[in-house]
């Protein structure tokens, strides 16, 4: 695995409480029985690294988590799958990011969120030495970061790609229902978009993945990826024509959680070893596929060996 691309995961990271199944709330003032509760590192940020170390990719990871019981559970997981964890700040003035995830029967999942520690990073909070050090700089769980969202990440990834990195974003689900503006300013410096479809609609305005990727490529991004769940994804490279890759839809998910940054995982480890965009993304559909095979966002990942061994023995679509 010598000369794999580096890769800095920026951004949001969170303890996520999952209970299965839940296919509905209770009634206030009654009990009902759930068959699991358990509990995973979670956020957009931390789900990508962690798949990241597990495929064998070198990463660094920076977030911000609280002084608590669930920031040393977040520091101590991601280090102990290999994660370099220097970049974690532990804040004693906010608490760390909590999300209570219900997945229901057919393993897709609601949020109950508490923003605390994502909301508090900054630019401040990434160390610039780290920065350096890495090939790939990917900032994960745009519009959850309150106090980095918008001109900040703008400034940091400029600065990164001023310094030769390559540099990629996706978002998260804004519940302040503000999308475009939070984000807006940092998309002529990427090199890389990777949204999901319900995401990107509410950006744009637009239906239509291919009139989607239009509308981001006119506002300064160099490249666009539209994750499109069950269906795969639509792959934009620049000056090139546009391809859709389909998934292993015969897989029966167990639990969608982290799915999207599986895929995002996938696709810069592909990078990491320098495969182009069609390889990449095969790989990205194969990574986010093993997400849904197990509770918990990284826990289904496997080794990049292990992964193409999934691929030459079962067929997409």
């Amino acid at each position: 695995m010598n000369g794999l691309k580096r890769i800095l995961c920026a951004g949001s990271v969170t303890a996520d409480v999952i209970v299965t199944p839940a296919d509905s709330i209770p009634t206030p003032g009654t009990l009902r029985a759930v068959d699991g509760v358990s509990t995973h590192v979670g956020g957009c940020a931390a789900n990508a690294a962690i798949d990241l170390a597990k495929l064998g990719v070198p990463v660094t990871l920076s977030c911000k988590v609280g002084q608590d019981s669930f920031g040393r559970f977040v520091q101590d997981t991601a280090g102990n799958a290999g994660v370099d964890i220097r970049g974690i700040v532990a804040d004693e003035t906010v608490g760390t990011t909590v999300s209570i995830v219900c997945v229901n029967s057919s393993g897709e999942r609601s949020f109950l969120y508490n923003p605390g520690s994502a909301a508090a990073y900054t630019r401040e909070d990434i160390d610039s030495q780290l920065m350096e050090e890495c090939d790939i700089v990917f900032v994960a769980g745009a519009m959850l970061l309150t106090k980095f969202d918008g001109e900040p990440c703008a400034q940091f990834m400029k600065e990164a790609r001023s310094k030769g990195k390559f540099t990629v974003m996706d978002t998260a689900w804004d519940f302040d229902d503000v999308w475009m503006p939070k984000i807006q300013p940092v998309l002529p410096h990427l090199d890389l978009f990777m949204p999901s479809l319900e995401e990107a609609q509410k950006l744009t305005g637009e239906t239509e993945p291919d009139r989607i990727a239009d509308r981001f490529f006119e506002m300064g991004v160099a490249n666009v990826i539209i994750k499109l769940g069950k269906d795969g994804a639509l792959f934009c490279p620049a000056g090139e024509e546009r391809f859709k890759l389909s998934t292993y839809r015969s897989i029966k998910p167990v639990d969608t959680t982290g799915a999207g940054d599986s895929f995002c995982a996938g696709f810069l480890a592909g990078l990491a070893q320098g495969w182009d965009f069609r390889r990449s993304g095969a790989f990205a559909n194969a990574v986010g596929t093993h997400c849904i095979m197990a509770v918990g966002a990284s826990t289904g990942i496997r080794s990049i060996a292990e992964i193409e061994d999934f691929m030459a023995r079962n067929t997409v679509g």
